[in-house]
């Protein structure tokens, strides 16, 4: 150990912050000598909140974009807000196979629609809306017939 003198002494807490340092670093060697697999904590598994691809585990953002990408081909038209033109829509793929398409309807920077392509047949078969535009879908409506044009409305629970 050296000791540190003139303008830079802090004393014995230099020392001793430097030993607890050292016996730490030597501690944790010895704690993981012949440890085999992965280290563990006390928490267990992280569980899955949001059912999206994990990209912080073996997977880079460019990985969990092609899983989230539409399926090979898929080309889609959209006119969420009614106005006779196709809206700038996203489109990502569904875990069970189907598209999600999102536009933001008033230009504000935030998804206003939802459409749900779930059988692949460039017709929206549910799609959740966010009429006000404060974050939160209040109506979801559904093409019961299957011809591209949505039929009914429901309201979303929590709205009044």
């Amino acid at each position: 150990m050296v000791r540190h003198d003139g303008e830079n002494n802090l004393g014995v807490w230099s020392e001793f912050g430097s030993v607890a340092g050292m016996v730490a670093g030597r501690t944790a060697e010895g704690v993981t000598d012949g440890v085999t697999g992965d280290v563990q904590t006390g928490f267990g598994d992280r569980p899955d909140l949001d059912g999206l691809p994990d990209i912080t585990v073996g997977a880079t953002i460019a990985q969990a974009a092609v899983e989230l990408a539409p399926p090979e081909g898929y080309d889609n038209r959209v006119d969420a807000d009614g106005d006779g033109t196709d809206d700038d829509a996203t489109y990502l793929g569904r875990p069970d196979g189907g598209v999600d398409i999102l536009v933001d309807v008033n230009g504000d920077g935030e998804v206003d629609f939802v459409g749900a392509d779930v059988d692949l047949d460039n017709r929206v078969d549910f799609a959740d809306y966010d009429k006000d535009r404060d974050g939160v879908f209040e109506k979801r409506m559904f093409d019961d017939n299957g011809d591209g044009f949505l039929d009914r409305a429901e309201f979303l629970p929590g709205d009044s």
